[in-house]
């Protein structure tokens, strides 16, 4: 009897070890796992591809972009039916490889077409794109080679047998667009390399013939991240290429588009060394279509008067479109970054403003300021951030103030001086008061 309750206290031990992962045992569980086998529409897909693979498998899911799935549908004939693709690594020896498999349907069922591997360390993104016009999409794979350090954009052609290599190429991001306005797409290829200081982008084109680079520029060489290309409009209409780069004292935004024949980069000051600094700003903003016309518009910094002895500087965020020669001021803006809002300046205030910031307080108080004699004078608003357990509470003393906004468990809200020349209204606070989206 004794023995038999020993056996089931061990036998408890273990399934609570193998089942809540106690670090006594040391073990590889991913090499342990099988596959997951896929239910649904997916289930003959997952077993297309398991009969396809003669070893050991793990499925891959893309780290980033919007298809994170380790087996991606799409039509890419446009005949109306979904080929699927799947990314998984296999071990040989040491040597890891990544593969992609093109999986389509026939009479029979689903049935692995084409393989393709890569030495490489994961997947980063996945896109679809017709790049030679033919009416097919082309396959889009960044592979990350070592981690997110380096990575490797590889395209591929779908044939009735075969994922046919069209270009291998190292990549910080990447994206297809209609750059030369032709009416078929280009691909567009930045790459950082931070240690050289190369900072470059180019664009290729694919035809019956094979590959053609057909333009490209340098970028800002003090730059240490950037963010994925965006393309959007110039304010002229022109299709651009907008990326935001984090650079040691700041981040800029740089602006590609192809003008006679060449990709532009105009933004660029090369006179005194190959920097970006008319877009200089804090690096916590970022370029936004802040109104919803198409146009991203990018943060430029100007001077805002501080209303304190304080040395910090401040500044305006100037929100400017740009049509491929100047930066065109749209909207003028105080931002506070640390509590997600900002105040779009009335005109008659325009350079006239200094501000008392309180970060501690979480509290930002607004003055009028006399740009010629710089003399900062009364009180126009003041706005604070205040949690709303608080807020809502029966002893809090709101006296002179309103709610301009929530957000998660605090509350905006503000008080203004009526008795001010200058006055900023209770309307008008809630007015230019915005949420950072």
């Amino acid at each position: 009897m004794k023995s038999g309750r020993v056996w089931i206290l061990l036998m408890s031990l273990y399934l609570c070890f193998s089942l809540t992962g106690c670090g006594m045992f040391s073990v590889d569980t991913e090499r342990l796992m099988s596959p997951p086998e896929l239910s649904g529409d997916m289930y003959p897909i997952s077993r297309a591809l398991s009969a396809s693979i003669k070893e050991d498998y793990q499925l891959k899911y893309p780290s980033s972009g919007e298809r994170r799935s380790a087996i991606i549908l799409e039509d890419i004939d446009d005949d109306g039916a979904f080929e699927a693709f799947a990314f998984y690594s296999t071990q040989d020896d040491e040597m890891t490889n990544m593969h992609i498999n093109a999986i389509r349907k026939d009479k029979n069922g689903y049935v692995s077409v084409a393989e393709q591997s890569v030495v490489a360390g994961g997947v980063e993104r996945v896109d679809f794109c017709d790049l030679d016009a033919d009416g097919k999409k082309e396959i889009l794979v960044g592979w990350e080679v070592y981690g997110s350090s380096e990575k490797q954009l590889c395209v591929y052609s779908l044939t009735n047998k075969a994922l046919n290599q069209r270009l291998s190429e190292k990549y910080t991001g990447f994206t297809c667009c209609d750059l030369t306005l032709s009416g078929e797409n280009e691909l567009f290829i930045h790459l950082l390399n931070t240690s050289d200081m190369l900072n470059s982008a180019a664009v290729y084109k694919f035809s019956d013939g094979g590959l053609q680079k057909i333009g490209g520029c340098v970028l800002d060489s003090a730059v240490k991240t950037v963010s994925a290309p965006v393309t959007a409009k110039l304010s002229g209409g022109q299709t651009a290429i907008y990326i935001d780069e984090i650079k040691g004292a700041g981040a800029v935004t740089e602006v590609l588009f192809f003008s006679d024949g060449e990709l532009k980069n105009p933004l660029l000051e090369t006179e005194n060394t190959i920097e970006n600094i008319r877009t200089l700003r804090s690096a916590s903003i970022a370029s936004r279509d802040i109104d919803g016309d198409g146009v991203i518009e990018i943060p430029v910094a100007t001077k805002l008067a501080n209303a304190t002895s304080s040395e910090e500087l401040l500044y305006y965020t100037n929100w400017c479109a740009f049509d491929g020669t100047n930066l065109v001021t749209k909207r003028i803006t105080v931002l506070n970054t640390i509590d997600g809002y900002y105040i779009e300046v009335p005109k008659n205030l325009e350079g006239h403003l200094a501000v008392l910031k309180d970060t501690d307080s979480h509290r930002r108080v607004f003055y009028y300021y006399d740009a010629g004699t710089e003399i900062v004078g009364e009180r126009l608003a003041t706005i604070s951030v205040v949690p709303a357990k608080i807020w809502d509470g029966k002893n809090y003393n709101r006296a002179d103030m309103f709610e301009l906004a929530r957000k998660d468990s605090n509350v905006y809200v503000g008080s203004v001086n009526i008795a001010s020349e200058f006055r900023i209204s209770e309307n008008k606070l809630k007015e230019i008061f915005k949420l950072v989206p």
